[in-house]
Formats: structure tokens, sequence, C-alpha cells
């Protein structure tokens, strides 16, 4: 009798283990699948697999959601890696409020962090979101007459280095065509980049090597004391739809390669971009009133100038660096121009003098001017409207 105990007493432990090896099993074959699962189902099915694969950094998936309405035009996807962090998020922001207010954003706290290669019609933002703007003709037609845009973000979380950089790119390009062929835009798909292209950060030059180039308004005109020997960052794309150009401080650090402070920020806003991301002195206006963006403008904190290049409108600003035209706590009063004699130089503390304001006024007068009639000429544009100098 206790014998045959221990015999079904070993044959119960045996049965246990195995069903432990064959729950183990079972997990280890789920986990795989469902893993695939998820990125074949993911934004309609869509996602390209190999660029997919790249941008994922290796993350197991974890859930997908996709959301459509064809009468709003609005289209959303996320794929979330089994922690919840996004590997992959598209939407769209079709014409209205929430689109605007997305523009007026990219005015203000997404300007171009980096431009696209091929003349797509968007850029990078510095949280490495790809934004787009596709004409979508069934959308009707703009102020200026040409087709309306759809506006469609691409973000790639743990898109890094510059081969998830350039999957990142493919990926938001084949995604934007996707939707604008399932919101039935009918326009013409954006062409696929090139093998390899990523999205350009801009190319820094002293500030003297900039003269002649698309950023010459920062070499050529006065600027800051503090910038006098800093640099620009040039951060234009050849047929592009937007552009940026930085002028920075002298490097900071002991070997001086970080580069210093933004100073000044010119851009340049083509297309739908032009006719709703302009900032006021205020804040950010999301532009309500057709046409407005037309009109130039110039305060102590913004000047933007307007023309059509193309058939299409195109803004020009400049504005501060951040944080530059605020005072600092502790420092001395300085002017843009520079420093009083014995005084030594730096970011000035309190608000601004009423003679400060009149005088960084007259200096973004001064590069929105320079900025806007060199872009015109160089893009052959028309109907340059310029802000009055004070």
């Amino acid at each position: 009798m206790e014998s045959w105990a221990r015999r079904h007493r070993g044959w119960l432990w045996g049965s246990v283990g195995a069903l432990v090896v064959l729950v183990a099993v079972g997990v280890s074959v789920r986990a795989p699948v469902e893993d695939w699962w998820l990125a074949r189902e993911a934004c309609g099915g869509e996602l390209p697999g190999d660029d997919l694969k790249t941008v994922r950094a290796d993350v197991r998936l974890g859930s997908e959601k996709e959301s459509f309405d064809e009468e709003l035009g609005a289209y959303h996807c996320v794929l979330t890696s089994d922690l919840g962090k996004v590997v992959v998020a598209v939407d769209t922001y079709p014409a209205g409020s929430d689109r605007d207010q997305e523009l007026a954003f990219a005015a203000r706290s997404y300007a171009p962090h980096a431009v696209l290669p091929g003349g797509l019609p968007g850029f990078e933002d510095e949280h490495s979101r790809v934004l787009l703007m596709p004409e979508c003709p069934s959308g009707g037609k703009g102020s200026s007459g040409k087709p309306r845009r759809l506006l469609v973000g691409t973000w790639a979380y743990f898109a890094e280095s510059r081969e998830e950089k350039a999957a990142m790119l493919r990926l938001a390009v084949r995604m934007t065509n996707a939707v604008t062929g399932k919101l039935g835009c009918g326009g013409q798909p954006l062409p696929a980049p090139e093998d390899g292209a990523v999205p350009d950060t801009g190319t820094y030059l002293p500030r003297a090597a900039a003269k002649g180039t698309a950023c010459d308004a920062l070499a050529t005109t006065r600027v800051p004391a503090e910038g006098r020997d800093g640099k620009v960052r040039i951060a234009v794309a050849d047929g592009g739809i937007v552009g940026r150009c930085t002028l920075r401080a002298p490097g900071e650090g002991g070997d001086g390669t970080k580069p210093g402070r933004p100073l000044v920020e010119l851009t340049s806003w083509r297309g739908d971009w032009g006719t709703a991301s302009r900032e006021t002195g205020s804040g950010t206006d999301p532009l309500s009133g057709a046409g407005s963006a037309r009109e130039p403008v110039l305060t102590d904190s913004l000047a933007w100038a307007a023309a059509t290049c193309g058939g299409e409108d195109v803004g020009f600003a400049a504005h501060w660096g951040e944080d530059y035209s605020y005072r600092k706590a502790g420092k001395p009063s300085d002017s843009p121009t520079g420093p009083p004699s014995g005084t030594p130089s730096g970011p000035p503390s309190g608000p601004p003098t009423a003679a400060e304001r009149d005088e960084r006024r007259a200096l973004l007068g001064e590069y929105v001017t320079a900025f806007a009639k060199d872009q015109v000429r160089r893009g052959a544009c028309t109907g340059l409207r310029l802000p009055a100098h004070p």
C-alpha cells in the first residue's frame, strides 16, 4: 500500500511538473504571437514592418488603439509597449480650431527643430514628432485659392539614432499617405524619402560665415552684444515649407563646443503654415479672421512680414530666443545692442524700460525686413508686406 502511494505521489508531482512546463511554453509562445499580432494590426495594418522594427528599439508591445471619424476628418492611432510607453502615435488635425491651435503651438513651442529632406511639407519638432501637411483637395480651398492641407503628426518615442530617425521619417510619410487616402483627400501622395535621409537639424557657422546664406540677415544686421561673435544655426531646406535661422551666443563649456543660448530666431512659414502660425507679442494667437496673417506686425517681442510665393502665402517671423527678452534677477540693465559703458554684460534684471522696448522693437523690425527681403529675392516672391519701423 505504501509503495502504491509513493508511485501515485510521484505520478502526481510529475503531472504538476509537466503542467508547469506546458504553461511556461504556452506563455513563451503566446508573447511573441501577441507581439506579432499587435505589430501587424496597429494603425490599420499600415505600419511598415521593417521600419516599425527599427523604431521600436526591441521593446515588447503591449496594446494598440485606432479611431477614425470620416465626417470630421479625424484619425488617431497609437501603439504602446508593455510598459505603457508610446512606440508610434499618429494624429490628424483637419481644418478648424484644433488645427489652428496646433499650428499656433508650432510657432510658439514647436518651431522647426529639424527640416525635412526632399521638399516634404513639414518639419520635425524638438520632441521628435514629424509634422506633415499634405494637400487635401476634398477639403476645399483655402483663402489663397490653393487646396487645403491636412495636418498629420507622427511620433516615434524610441527613435534616436540616425538609423531610427530615417525609419521614423519613412514611417511618417507612409502613415501620412495612408491617412490621406483613408480620408479621401485626393491629393498626390508624398514622395518617399531617399534611403537613409533624416530630418536635418541644421548647420552651425560662425556669424561672419553666415553672410550670403539663407540666414544672411543675422550676419549683416546689428545684433545683441553677446551674439556678435556667436554662431548661426541654419536649418533651411531647398524647396522646404518652413525654415529657421538661430543666432546663438558663443559656445559654452571649457572647450566652447556647447552652443550658447539662443538670442534671435528667424522663421519662415509657407502655405497653411504661413496663414495660421503667427505669434503675437502677448503669446500665440491661433488667428481668427481670414487674411489676418497677411498683415505685418511689429512689437518688442515679435516682427512679422508676409509675401506671396508660388501663389501661396508666406510668413516671415523674427523674435527673441527663449527667455532672451525677459530680464533676469540680479543682473544689470543692458541694451540689446550692448551694455552701457562700465557695466558688465548679461541679461538685465527687472522689466524693460520704454526706451529698451523701443530699441527691441526696432531691432526685430530690422531682422524681419532683412530676412524677408532676402527670402523673397531667393524665392522670386511678390507682394512683400513689411512692418512699419518706429
